[in-house]
């Protein structure tokens, strides 16, 4: 957003620096922090109000865009409210709320489902979704639950002390294109895969039992592997495609390390 100067490195949003250029950032930006910092005497009206009245909102886009924004995030019935009374998960929802205000460009989320329970967690979800996929808005995730990430971004980077470590679609981070698959096999032994004549880029190992794992670059490298392993008198019963854990990712990527 321009408010601190990097000790490196630079930063573009839509072509703009935010350092010579963050008037024009902060005004087409909006950001949730974790501690999302409301008026607790004030309504939750008189919260979206006063944040409305800061972005220069006319008197029309006020009442308009609150009410979208209250509605969104399902507390219109609770808008006369004073935020004193309101629960965390609430507060969440509020300060999502008033990052809507402004429809910004790019959307920038601390934890923004921190405090909700499940039935608002999925709200949440699918309402950041939607965000991005009506308006053509980028949102900025910042997030330890990994699984969550994996399931609602398109893209994912891991930061390591100030180093980009991997960055790409979470499904496939770090496989170097490289896909899973799940066997099962019978008349298969570890000796048995050095007769296979495995298509080039197919990894092969043992999993636990009859099952087996593949690692494949392409469509087309499972029906080669099937066909490999028929001729070679392996049976195979079942081809599973497996989904990689980001989690799984992540720790092999950081190597376990803490304060990452």
């Amino acid at each position: 957003m321009g408010m601190l100067r990097p000790s490196a490195g630079t930063i573009r949003i839509f072509g703009h620096d935010p350092l010579t250029e963050g008037e024009w950032v902060r005004r087409h930006s909006a950001v949730m922090l974790d501690h999302v910092g409301l008026y607790d005497r004030l309504s939750a009206w008189q919260n979206l109000l006063f944040a409305a009245r800061v972005a220069k909102l006319t008197a029309t886009e006020c009442q308009r865009r609150m009410e979208e924004a209250l509605r969104r995030v399902d507390l219109w019935d609770r808008r006369f409210d004073r935020v004193s009374g309101f629960s965390k998960g609430m507060r969440q929802k509020l300060g999502l709320a008033r990052a809507l205000l402004a429809d910004p460009k790019l959307l920038i989320l601390d934890e923004p489902t921190a405090g909700l329970d499940p039935s608002n967690i999925v709200m949440v979800r699918e309402l950041l979704v939607s965000l991005a996929e009506e308006s053509q808005r980028s949102i900025f995730l910042c997030t330890h639950l990994l699984a969550e990430a994996q399931r609602i971004c398109d893209r994912v980077a891991i930061i390591q002390r100030g180093h980009l470590l991997a960055v790409g679609d979470p499904n496939r981070l770090g496989r170097r294109g490289l896909e899973t698959v799940r066997l099962t096999l019978t008349g298969m032994h570890p000796d048995t895969v050095a007769r296979i004549a495995l298509p080039d880029h197919v990894e092969l190992s043992r999993a636990e039992g009859h099952d087996w794992r593949a690692a494949v670059s392409a469509d087309d490298d499972i029906e080669h592997l099937v066909a490999a392993l028929v001729n070679a008198g392996v049976g195979v019963r079942a081809v599973v495609p497996e989904q990689v854990s980001l989690e799984d990712e992540y720790l092999r990527l950081v190597g376990g390390e803490e304060h990452v």
